[in-house]
């Protein structure tokens, strides 16, 4: 047995391992818990940390969720399965273990820590920015494959988190110097999600960010001041909300453009193929009038290594890329059509590019005009498969139709899948068999695994310790608690290694901190008394 100096030195290169390894990879992940499970064994004294745990009732709230997936084994069929997401909840049950049995940390670890943190965020995006860049040799179509450690919507929620806890140290650090770098970093951060389109983290960091300005106003500012910023943040909501409206407008026809009139003949004299029932356009031109095939099909294939009657590089049929690119630059689908696109204009149809304004205007916007153009398909009863969006109104549909089915203890820890597979082929969904996946919301993958007594007790886990220790906890758990929920209505967050760190690692830690605090409190109290 080591000196207890040198376990606690274990204990917090684990410990910051962790917070800087969970962004990038399986690996760097791992080895950090095992470090900190091993010197935990080692540094033995089970009879105090059994005292710790025992009357701590934050510490079996907290395993009270590993423990649902537990009982839930006892009816799942599927127990292999079962068993595979058990190994990934371990985290759910190991690390609140380990550091509700620790002593807490000091402030100038519990600094050094975030430090850690923020630094691995920063280097994470840097990394991931040089494969969009162009500076590594993996070829990018799709800018989300640019987070190469993890998926793109979870790194996003990193980043967020990130953000704000950068606010929060420039407001609270007295060096000057250490003021600037860290809002430099939080620029860059907000530029990287802008241009790798993070749309759910940016959503999440508007949210957030909104909501504890309001807060700190009504708490800290004077009446006036406090007032002033409620009325706009109302009035920015009422225009983003109004802008949100109308741009589900934006693949409507514009019925006064002369690039809707159909044309008989093109200039080589070949009929054209109109199609106006389709009525979906692009800048206001229709995608499917004034086309014909036998001019496009010779003219593109002079001009790009890719077939005509191929796919694009994302996968979608090329002839409608190249349809759709060209209604937005509102020619004819025609040999003309393909002459007068640039050498670019190429590049970007084969990479999957459907609208020259993507290229133009690159990042969130583009981001957002493919979302709505997912649901404008949706609406007319298209296959949404590869649709981010649209997928996710199939997920969510599907998990609802197996809750109705299962409502009280649901279908169990290993059949979650096994039940959409089936629900998939009973309901005789659009999507193709590689995109029939799970909920992607957490919520509604806790009522499909446990039903609505499950439901419960994953709501009582969330809300529970929030409330209880609300006067204790440090001031970043409130928007980490409130990015997390954000996260689990479009994500499944607890269902993978890198969302299941995240989330347990600061739960665990900002809980663990507080709870401490709390019964430090109380026992000071009772000396005094």
């Amino acid at each position: 047995m080591l000196p207890a100096i040198w376990h606690r030195y274990i204990f917090l290169f684990g410990l910051i391992g962790l917070a800087a390894g969970m962004l990038f990879g399986t690996v760097p992940t791992s080895i950090p818990q095992i470090i900190l499970a091993a010197n935990w064994l080692l540094e033995k004294d089970f009879s105090w940390k059994w005292q710790q745990l025992k009357n701590n009732r934050i510490f079996w709230v907290l395993i009270s969720l590993f423990v649902l997936h537990l009982f839930g084994m006892i009816y799942t069929e599927n127990v292999q399965r079962g068993l595979d997401d058990l190994r990934n909840k371990i985290p759910l049950l190991v690390l609140p273990l380990i550091l509700f049995s620790t002593k807490p940390l000091s402030y100038k670890e519990l600094k050094l820590l975030f430090g850690f943190f923020f630094l691995s965020v920063f280097v994470s995006s840097i990394c991931c920015y040089a494969v969009y860049a162009g500076y590594t040799n993996k070829i990018i179509v799709d800018v989300r494959s640019a987070s190469i450690f993890m998926s793109h919507i979870r790194f996003s929620l990193f980043i967020a988190f990130a953000i704000i806890g950068l606010i929060y140290r420039s407001l609270r650090e007295q060096p000057f110097i250490l003021k600037i770098v860290s809002v430099l970093t939080m620029l860059w951060l907000l530029f990287f999600m802008y241009k790798l389109e993070m749309a759910t983290g940016f959503l999440s960091l508007i949210i957030v960010g909104v909501l504890l300005l309001i807060i700190y106003s009504i708490k800290k500012l004077p009446k006036t001041v406090s007032a002033f910023i409620l009325i706009v943040v109302l009035l920015s909501s009422v225009i983003v909300v109004k802008q949100t409206s109308e741009s589900f407008h934006l693949f409507d026809k514009n019925p006064e453009s002369s690039t809707n009139i159909l044309l008989e003949k093109t200039k080589n004299g070949r009929t054209y193929l109109q199609d106006t029932v389709f009525g979906i356009a692009e800048n206001g031109t229709l995608i499917t009038i004034n086309i014909n095939d036998e001019e496009l099909q010779k003219e593109w294939n002079q001009r790009s290594n890719i077939d005509f009657d191929y796919l694009d590089k994302k996968g979608n049929n090329l002839r409608y890329t190249l349809l759709r690119y060209l209604a937005s630059k509102g020619v004819t689908k025609d040999s003309v059509g393909v002459s007068i696109l640039s050498d670019q204009d190429i590049k970007h149809i084969e990479n999957g590019i459907s609208n020259y304004k993507y290229s133009l205007n690159s990042g969130l916007i583009s981001r957002w005009r493919e979302l709505v153009w997912e649901y404008t398909k949706y609406q007319r009863g298209e296959n949404p498969s590869g649709h981010t969006l649209t997928m996710r109104l199939e997920f969510w549909k599907t998990g609802s139709y197996i809750v109705h089915q299962h409502p009280i203890i649901g279908v169990g820890t290993g059949d979650i899948q096994d039940a959409f597979n089936d629900m998939y082929n009973f309901t005789n969904s659009k999507l193709d068999l590689v995109w029939r996946l799970r909920c992607h919301n957490q919520y509604l993958a806790i009522a499909v695994a446990f039903g609505f007594i499950g439901l419960l007790v994953f709501l009582f886990y969330l809300l529970y310790p929030a409330f209880v220790l609300r006067k204790q906890l440090h001031y970043l758990y409130w928007p980490f608690f409130l990015i997390a929920l954000l996260s689990f209505t479009t994500e499944d967050t607890l269902e993978t290694q890198s969302g299941v760190t995240f989330f347990i690692f600061f739960q665990a830690l900002f809980l663990w901190l507080a709870s401490f605090k709390e019964s430090s409190n109380a026992s000071n109290k009772t000396q005094s008394t």
